[in-house]
């Protein structure tokens, strides 16, 4: 198997927090058990940063993607108006940045709390319930991402992250090796919002102002809802699998696809 240098990185960094074997190998049940005792052990939480992440929704959900419908459509006669490709660079920068903030902070925040079903599919929030991959999907599409939200969900990370043009990046962690795979995330990869596919689970991850964030339709204990958590107080995060990592927001070609309004294929 060939790795990407990124991956090499990532490797390397968590390798100096776990033995090599545990990151190469699968655990056993008593392991699995214990990284869920371990999950259960984080006494101190890290609280989710409300000064600069919006946790209350702000006014109507209809209205929210409209505002975020008009803002993509001013983006987007700024880039067309652009006479150099170092303009249209700092409007597509610009496009990304406002794809975050209005992902986390104006549409997301509406999510909290909707129960999470491993069939739920629901397009509005807080009616009825959501999988996690659905979760993902539907966000995206509400952003103005032109992709189908049915056929993106059923996808298998991977493909998820291959139909976002991105070649997933792969990372085996455990419990003991959460926080080095936080600190290679602010270290390794861009500001900005990822598709985080898990060995039976995917949702966002957040990386900004240098904290790493957990948004998903969560069916692990004591959630099944949506919920946004600290990387460091993630249950989910604290079982031994394989993960996939993709970029969205500092992704320069889906962000253009986006800003133009472009159909999104759904990789088979």
């Amino acid at each position: 198997m060939r790795f990407s240098t990124l991956e090499k990185s990532f490797m390397a960094a968590i390798a100096i927090a776990v033995p090599l074997f545990v990151v190469a190998s699968r655990l056993q049940n008593h392991q699995f058990q214990k990284a869920a005792l371990m999950a259960k052990k984080v006494v101190v939480a890290t609280r989710v940063d409300s000064s600069t992440i919006v946790i209350t929704p702000k006014g109507d959900y209809a209205r929210q993607k409209q505002e975020v419908s008009a803002a993509q459509s001013r983006l987007k006669q700024l880039y067309l108006q652009a006479n150099t490709q170092v303009e249209k660079k700092k409007v597509l920068d610009s496009a990304g940045r406002y794809l975050t903030d209005a992902i986390v902070n104006h549409l997301v925040p509406h999510w909290y709390g909707t129960p999470w079903s491993f069939e739920g599919y629901t397009e509005t929030p807080k009616k009825g319930e959501i999988a996690c991959g659905y979760f993902v999907s539907t966000v995206l599409n509400h952003a103005g991402l032109k992709i189908n939200r049915f056929k993106m969900a059923q996808q298998a990370p991977d493909s998820e992250i291959k139909t976002l043009h991105q070649q997933p990046i792969g990372i085996f962690f455990n419990a003991e090796s959460v926080s080095a795979f936080q600190d290679s995330v602010k270290t390794l990869l861009k500001e900005g919002l990822y598709i985080f596919g898990l060995s039976n689970h995917v949702g966002f991850l957040l990386h900004q102002k240098g904290q790493v964030y957990f948004i998903h339709s969560s069916g692990y204990f004591p959630d099944y809802k949506v919920v946004i958590e600290h990387a460091s107080n993630s249950p989910v995060l604290y079982y031994p699998q394989d993960c996939r990592l993709g970029e969205i927001t500092p992704n320069e070609k889906l962000v253009k696809q986006w800003l133009l309004g472009e159909t999104v294929v759904v990789q088979q």
